[in-house]
């Protein structure tokens, strides 16, 4: 039996998430199906979440379809990461130094996001979302999701839908610190102070897999009309698929790190607690959900090691884009066998999804 409930997550990187949009492309040919009709929830960080985004905005002439394939969402990285990594030239002849100030204007990357998203709001997504962000006035993780009635302002998180767009939500996850300023957007609840100040989710979720499952877990628990009966969802209901932004190898010397002061540590410490999230994350996840014999196999993670490609998440240079692609198909090639079981379960799961939806129709 398939497994009940499908969760994808992408984790954060900036350019390098040309790396899993080339996967999920690659999982669309070999099923012949949208990615959102594959997986019952999609989570993401920074880059990941504005693919979240993507893979589930409706298309505006049919909106039970995708606007997107993977294929298209390619095209952020290909055709306008040096538009969103845009350092300005009179910056630049003024000198201004990066430390003063955000290393890009937004204005790249919100013309880029208006573009692909327009005003499409969350609960029009395909299927459930679950973005990361954290706001830096409330000292709290903010989540922008799909369902409205799933909504909650915690004491020490909120999740957010009703009256926000993909595009907000695009913006928040990927306003890395250091890299571009915080990104505000004025709160619905009248109640409240009147805005969020949000930053990158990456700052505490770069891999957001874990919380991703947890969501899944707890969101299945709240009462459905539709189906009264339905028990809760188990760890072991859940297929996880968890897609990295390759796995950084770039080396800090001893003898140099240790002459470092505050000054030079920001970039570096930057990139080790990016990747030391992911890898712990991936590496709890392996142990967590182990391959057993006698069951399909419940946990999938793609990832790569970053050799010869820049590891820094603003290169859009054409030739790192080249070497991040060449990653990305290296990973397709040296995992295939994986892939192909992957999407033998995927389609089994859809397969049985729609069997559910004919069911539940004819009951009512």
């Amino acid at each position: 039996m398939p497994y009940k409930y499908k969760v994808l997550s992408i984790d954060g990187g900036g350019i390098r998430g040309i790396i899993p949009a080339i996967i999920l492309d690659e999982i669309e040919k070999r099923t012949r199906k949208p990615i959102c009709q594959l997986f019952n929830l999609i989570a993401g960080s920074s880059t990941g979440g504005i693919l979240a985004a993507g893979l589930t905005k409706p298309h505006p002439n049919n909106k039970s379809q995708p606007h997107f394939q993977a294929q298209d969402l390619i095209d952020i990285y290909r055709k306008h990461g040096e538009r969103i990594f845009f350092e300005s030239y009179i910056l630049r002849l003024m000198q201004v130094d990066d430390i003063l100030q955000a290393k890009y204007s937004a204005k790249g990357r919100e013309e880029v996001l208006t573009e692909f998203f327009g005003d499409t709001f969350l609960h029009e997504a395909l299927t459930e979302l679950f973005i990361t962000s954290y706001d830096i006035e409330l000292r709290m993780p903010i989540f922008f999701i799909k369902n409205i009635r799933n909504q909650k302002l915690g004491d020490n998180f909120r999740k957010i839908c009703e009256g926000y767009t993909m595009k907000q939500a695009a913006m928040a996850t990927s306003a890395a610190p250091t890299y571009f300023k915080p990104y505000k957007i004025e709160t619905i609840d009248p109640t409240d102070r009147g805005y969020y100040a949000l930053v990158d989710g990456c700052v505490f979720a770069n891999n957001p897999t874990s919380l991703a499952i947890m969501e899944a877990i707890i969101t299945s628990k709240k009462f459905d009309s539709r189906t009264p009966n339905k028990p809760p969802l188990t760890l072991n209901d859940i297929l996880v698929v968890s897609l990295g932004t390759g796995s950084l190898t770039r080396k800090y010397h001893y003898e140099q790190a240790v002459k470092w002061g505050l000054i030079q540590w920001v970039e570096p410490l930057v990139n080790i607690m990016l990747d030391a999230n992911s890898e712990s994350v991936a590496c709890q996840l392996e142990q967590l959900l182990p391959k057993a014999d006698d069951i399909p196999k419940q946990y999938y993670r793609f990832q790569g090691f970053l050799n010869e490609a820049n590891d820094d998440m603003d290169d859009a240079s054409q030739q790192n884009i080249e070497r991040l692609e060449k990653l990305a198909k290296q990973i397709i090639r040296q995992k295939n066998s994986e892939l192909d079981e992957l999407c033998e379960q995927l389609i089994q799961g859809w397969e049985q999804e729609q069997q559910q939806d004919q069911q539940l129709l004819v009951e009512n």
